[in-house]
């Protein structure tokens, strides 16, 4: 049961990105989450907190079409935190004509908070980035 919900969940999250549904993606996460989305590299420093997430993400892909994808989640669980790795592809179109398309790995973990899934960390390691 838990792993079909967080998979909806994560469905979910994939589907409010790419249609810019900024409240109801806040809704997925908690109030403190951490993300980082260059999680590969030593020097990144991670987002803490929703706002600021949100912020970012906008100021990222606000005026791009985006698609992400995730597939074949590995499921890892403890009482009411579920740790999972899901296999990602995404696709980045901005305004200006510059895309990248991208392949690698989130690294979520997530919370059962008022009896729903809620994303508690995200860091994304990417394994290929092409640039067009």
């Amino acid at each position: 049961m838990a792993q079909a919900e967080l998979s909806q969940a994560k469905a979910r999250y994939c589907r409010l990105l790419d249609t810019k549904d900024w409240p109801a993606l806040a809704e997925l996460m908690t109030e403190e989450i951490a993300v980082d989305l260059d999680a590969g590299n030593p020097s990144s420093v991670p987002l803490v907190g929703r706002e600021n997430v949100l912020a970012a993400v906008q100021a990222s892909v606000a005026d791009a079409r985006t698609v992400h994808q995730v597939h074949a989640p590995e499921f890892e669980f403890s009482d009411e935190v579920a740790r999972v790795i899901w296999a990602v592809q995404e696709r980045v179109v901005w305004q200006n004509g510059t895309s990248l398309t991208a392949f690698g790995h989130y690294h979520d973990r997530w919370v059962r908070l008022d009896g729903r899934w809620r994303i508690a960390e995200l860091r994304l390691h990417h394994l290929i980035m092409d640039f067009g």
